[in-house]
Formats: C-alpha cells, sequence, structure tokens
C-alpha cells in the first residue's frame, strides 16, 4: 500500500494531485484544513491537506470513501450513505453552519437519510464554488432542493373540486371539523346543493357536532348506520353539487377498518378517499399511516392541527417518502371555514428551518 499526503490551495485540485501520483483508482480517507505561513506566523494561507493511498485493497478498510474514476465529476462529496454525525464524517471539511443545520432539521424530526441527501448536495455546491458560499447562499439552496424534491405541483387545491370527497384516517385527526370546514368553504364559494352524510356511528357528539355544523350552513345532515344506508344515501344525492362523507376514526392498524371503508368507497365511482393526517404525529407514525390507506388509493391528503405543532421535519420526510401523495389542504385552528388554507410548501420549510 501506497500513502500519500498532498497539500493543495483547494479540494478541487488536491484531488488532482492525488490522481497524477497515485492513479485515478486511489482512496482519500483523511482530509483537513491547514495553515501556512512564514514570519512568525504574521501571513497565513489556508491549504487542503489530503490523505490517500493507492492500494485496491484500502478501500475495504475505509468503506465510507468512494473511490475516484476518469468518468467522474472530480469534486469531493460525502459518501453515499453520510448517516453519522457530521462532525465525525472524515471527508466533510464544509462549513459549520452545514453542521448547524443539519442538527436543527433533524431536530425538527426530518430523518438523517433525507436531511443527509441534501446536505451532501450543498458540500459538492460550496466546494465547486472554491468555498465562497455564505450562510445565506447555502440556506436559500437548501430551500431550492428540497422544493425541488417534494414538488409543488403537489401542493395545490384540486382545480376541479370532487362532487363526493370521502374523509377517511385514524381517530383524534380532526375528520368532523375539517368536513364542515370544506362545507362551509364550497357555500362561501356558492354552491347551493350540497349535503353532509356521516358514517361515523361510533361517537354520538360526532353526529350532534355535524348537525350544529348542518344548522349554521343551512344544508341536510344523514346518518348511515349501514353500509345499506350509505348506498341508499349515496343515490338520493347522487344529483347534489357536494357530497361531503364522514367516516369513523379507527385505530389504523386494524385490517378490518380499512377493508370496510374500502368497501363504502367502491359503491360509487364518484366518491374521492381524502387521507386526514395531523401535524402533530411523529413522522414514523404519518409514513405507517400513508402506507396503510394506500389500498384505499388515497392520494389527496389534509394536513390538519399545523398550528399545535413547533416541529415540522417529520411531516417533509413522510411527504418525501410518499411522493405521490398529494397535499390539498392544511387547516390551523378550530374557526369554520376560516381555518382551512390551501398548502403552501415554502411556509413549510420556513416553518422547520425557523431562524436558521
Amino acid at each position: 500500500m501506497k500513502i500519500k499526503k498532498i497539500i493543495a490551495p483547494t479540494m478541487q485540485q488536491a484531488i488532482e494531485k492525488v490522481k497524477q501520483e497515485l492513479g485515478s483508482d486511489a482512496v482519500i480517507f483523511h482530509t483537513k484544513k491547514v495553515s501556512t505561513g512564514h514570519f512568525f506566523n504574521l501571513f497565513k494561507k489556508e491549504n487542503i491537506e489530503v490523505l490517500a493511498a493507492s492500494d485496491p485493497d484500502t478501500e475495504s478498510a475505509f468503506k465510507t470513501v468512494p473511490k475516484y474514476s476518469d468518468n467522474r465529476r472530480r469534486e469531493v462529496s460525502p459518501p453515499p450513505a453520510f448517516h453519522q454525525d457530521v462532525r465525525e464524517d472524515p471527508l466533510f471539511s464544509g462549513p459549520d453552519y452545514i453542521k448547524k443545520m443539519r442538527r436543527l432539521i433533524i431536530g425538527q424530526g426530518m430523518i438523517a437519510e433525507h436531511a443527509d441527501q441534501i446536505l451532501k448536495i450543498l458540500v459538492k455546491k460550496w466546494y465547486q464554488s472554491n468555498e465562497q458560499l455564505g450562510q445565506d447562499q447555502l440556506n436559500r439552496l437548501f430551500q431550492l432542493e428540497l422544493v425541488r424534491l417534494l414538488n409543488p405541483e403537489r401542493f395545490k387545491r384540486p382545480q376541479v373540486a370532487d362532487q363526493m370527497m370521502m374523509l377517511v384516517g385514524p381517530t383524534g385527526v380532526g375528520k368532523t371539523t375539517t368536513l364542515a370546514k370544506l362545507a362551509g368553504q364550497a357555500a362561501l364559494e356558492g354552491v347551493e346543493k350540497m349535503v353532509l352524510i356521516t358514517a361515523d356511528t361510533f361517537r354520538i357528539a360526532a353526529i350532534n357536532q355535524l348537525r350544529t355544523y348542518g344548522e349554521i350552513i343551512d344544508i341536510p345532515v344523514e346518518v348511515a348506520y349501514s353500509a345499506e344506508d350509505f348506498q341508499t344515501l349515496i343515490e338520493k344525492y347522487s344529483d347534489y353539487d357536494r357530497v361531503f362523507i364522514d367516516t369513523a376514526g379507527r385505530n389504523y392498524q386494524n385490517e378490518t377498518y380499512i377493508r370496510d371503508i374500502g368497501h363504502l368507497i367502491d359503491t360509487h365511482s364518484r366518491i374521492r378517499p381524502y387521507l386526514v393526517l395531523s401535524a402533530t404525529a411523529k413522522y414514523e407514525d404519518m409514513d405507517a399511516l400513508m402506507t396503510k390507506f394506500n389500498p384505499l388509493h388515497a392520494d389527496r391528503m389534509i394536513i390538519t392541527k399545523i398550528d399545535e405543532t413547533k416541529t415540522y421535519g417529520g411531516m417533509i420526510s413522510a411527504l418525501l417518502n410518499h411522493p405521490r401523495k398529494h397535499l390539498t389542504y392544511v387547516t390551523n385552528g378550530q374557526e369554520v371555514p376560516e381555518d382551512l388554507q390551501a398548502p403552501d410548501i415554502h411556509t413549510l420549510i420556513n416553518r422547520m428551518l425557523g431562524d436558521c
């Protein structure tokens, strides 16, 4: 094994020297910044010190380090996994702000896989700029990359309203209140023929709550006590402009619950299920819920209680994990219908970053 220490003004120049002296198959296993100076160090200059080896076996000893070949770009970027703490990564010599941002977004609930995927790109761009990118520029690049990954097209209210909207999801996320907000908004928009149907016969309070909302908005409220009742009501109101359907909140791990809702949806092709989740849920629960409700083809989502949490990273990671889900509404209070809003991708990211 041949080991060589290289010192150069920039990382790009250091890698070029490594390739010239050790070949394109060389492995870099340590980098650090060093200062050189003369006349009692009054005139200092920062350089990059690289420790590299040319022995093929070195790669197995340093598994986190990628090899460089002629068909790859020459900028140093963190290893593909990049899961370990940035402070311990031997290849990480980026600005302290990147480390600060990583701590913040992981503290916000974003999983390390997603955080490191974006930060790896930032470090690469920082090197490409000859280490000239500042905090504001890196912050902006982070936001742009996250917007790209999330895809702004997924954060829009449907251009054409669904005639029949069914809200599904776990207990306690606010489906009944959200249904009233949707009906109230439709009333403000001039929709006349509307009905509220609830299949939630487990909670008498939910039925009474919906009836109260119906009286305020001045639209009928119907209760389906069985699958047969539900089928009859769907046929009765099939010519209405809007049919808003509430369902019981149950343990999402109950396979029967998902199957029963699926049977209700199958009764009419125009029923569109909307998955309702709470912003207060952990990433693990939110991700599991999205997966569990996939058989219902609930590709549209509503996130409630956006004002009841201070952590937004888990929500963002869950959306990254399920790229086919569309976030159509968020709710941020109990007022009907004022606290129903179209989602804004930039607002969501800014909530996560805070004062970073």
